[in-house]
C-alpha cells in the first residue's frame, strides 16, 4: 500500500468513526504521528463543506479608534458568494443592508437614506461596517469558518498546541495558523502574521453547535491588533443548512443611489 493509499484509508476509517458515534461527537486523538497532516487536513476541509448555508440572527459589536457600538441583525448566507446581512438599531429602528456576492454588493445605510452599489471591494463596506475586510474575510466573519489551505505545499508547521491541532502555512508574504478543535474539526483559533512576526488579523471562535453533521460556531471575535480594531458577533438563533435561506431586501424608492 502506497503513502497516499495510507492516507486516504486513514481518512475513510475516521469519517467512518465519526459519522458512526452517537448524540455526543467523538474526539480525535491529538496524536500528529497517528494522523498526519494531510488526513487533518482532508477532515477539516470535509467538516466545512457539510455547511451549505446559514440562517441566523444575533448581535454585532465595533470597537475601533473611530467608533463603537453595536447593532442586532439577521443574516442569510449561502456558499461559496452570498450573503445578506440586516442590521437594527434599537427599538427594532433598521439601520442598514448589506448584500454581498461576488458580482456586486448593495450597501444601504438608512440613516443617510443612501445607498451604495457596484463591484465589491473593502472601501465600500465600511459605510456600514467600520473595517477594511476582504469579500472572504467578511464571510468568514460571519460563518465563523476560516478554512484552511488546501495546498499542502504551502504548510510550513503542523504540531499539538493548547490542546488542539496546529496548522501552520505561508500565505502570500504572511503566514497563517490555524487551531483545530480536535472534537468538532474546525479552527477555533486562526492568526495572520506579518513578516515583522506581528499579528496582523486575529480569529477566535466558541460556542460550537452542530445539526445533521454539520458545525458552526455561535461567537465570533475577529481582531486587528495594530488598528485597535474589533468585531465580535453573536448569534442567538443559528440554523445550519436551511432548505431556501431568505435574500430578499428593499431599498426606499428615494434614497440616494452612488454607483461605484
Amino acid at each position: 500500500m502506497t503513502h497516499l493509499q495510507r492516507t486516504r484509508f486513514a481518512v475513510f476509517v475516521l469519517l467512518i468513526l465519526m459519522s458512526s458515534c452517537a448524540p455526543k461527537r467523538a474526539e480525535i486523538a491529538l496524536d500528529i504521528k497517528t494522523i498526519g497532516a494531510a488526513a487533518l487536513i482532508a477532515l477539516v476541509e470535509a467538516g466545512e463543506n457539510k455547511v451549505k448555508s446559514l440562517e441566523g440572527s444575533g448581535t454585532v459589536s465595533f470597537e475601533s479608534p473611530e467608533i463603537a457600538g453595536s447593532a442586532a441583525f439577521e443574516l442569510s448566507l449561502k456558499k461559496p458568494d452570498s450573503l445578506l446581512v440586516l442590521f437594527e438599531g434599537p427599538f427594532g429602528i433598521d439601520i442598514g443592508t448589506l448584500f454581498l456576492s461576488r458580482e456586486k454588493y448593495v450597501v444601504y445605510n438608512s440613516l443617510e437614506n443612501r445607498v451604495i452599489t457596484g463591484s465589491p471591494n473593502s472601501n465600500s463596506i465600511r459605510s456600514v461596517i467600520p473595517f477594511y475586510l476582504t469579500y472572504d474575510q467578511i464571510l468568514s466573519a460571519f460563518s465563523g469558518i476560516f478554512s484552511i489551505p488546501s495546498d499542502q505545499e504551502t504548510l510550513r508547521r503542523y504540531a499539538i498546541d493548547d490542546e488542539r491541532f496546529f496548522l501552520s502555512f505561508n500565505c502570500g508574504t504572511h503566514l497563517c495558523n490555524y487551531w483545530i478543535d480536535n472534537q468538532y474539526l474546525l479552527a477555533t483559533k486562526f492568526e495572520m502574521i506579518d513578516e515583522q512576526n506581528r499579528v496582523v488579523m486575529q480569529a477566535l471562535s466558541s460556542s460550537l453547535t452542530e445539526e445533521d453533521g454539520a458545525s458552526a460556531p455561535r461567537r465570533i471575535v475577529v481582531r486587528f491588533p495594530q488598528e485597535g480594531r474589533q468585531i465580535s458577533i453573536y448569534y442567538s438563533s443559528l440554523a445550519l443548512n436551511p432548505a431556501h435561506p431568505s435574500f430578499a431586501y428593499s431599498i426606499p424608492a428615494n434614497a440616494d443611489t452612488i454607483v461605484q
